[in-house]
């Protein structure tokens, strides 16, 4: 479905929410600026005023009806607006190195049984007696 806003309609034309939602919407200058997330409206003195609610590189914003220039398959927008900036990457955390194996020949081998214990044990494994420093 086309619908060009800007021409007068010979009666009267109703969009439906889900034909617009999901669609990119581009200003004039053929930037594609986001996404129509939603349809909003404000509560005027005048009215109810319509507007498009646009993800824009993780911004919302809420473009007036009025400055819609047609609906396509995109949204075309009768003026121009920044190009959206891509929102900054996460910077991933520093890996976290592996456990350094105990190296053989490092184990402090207890005086009373002869068994292996890990470097930084202060006490035996297997008898459970004091090791030496």
């Amino acid at each position: 479905m086309v619908c060009n806003l800007s021409e007068k309609p010979e009666g009267k034309i109703f969009i439906k929410r889900g034909e617009v939602v999901g669609k990119q919407v581009v200003e004039k200058r053929g930037y594609v600026i986001g996404t129509v997330k939603d349809l909003s409206f404000s509560i005027t003195p005048e009215g109810v005023e319509l507007a498009i609610s646009v993800d824009s590189a993780g911004r919302e914003l809420n473009i007036p009806w009025a400055e819609i220039q047609a609906i396509g398959d995109v949204v075309l927008l009768k003026s121009q607006y920044e190009k959206p900036t891509p929102a900054p990457a996460l910077a991933t955390p520093p890996a976290v190195p592996p456990p350094t194996p105990i190296s053989v020949g490092l184990e402090k081998i207890c005086p009373y049984c002869e068994f292996k214990n890990p470097p930084d044990a202060k006490f035996c494994v297997r008898c459970g007696r004091r090791l030496p420093s």
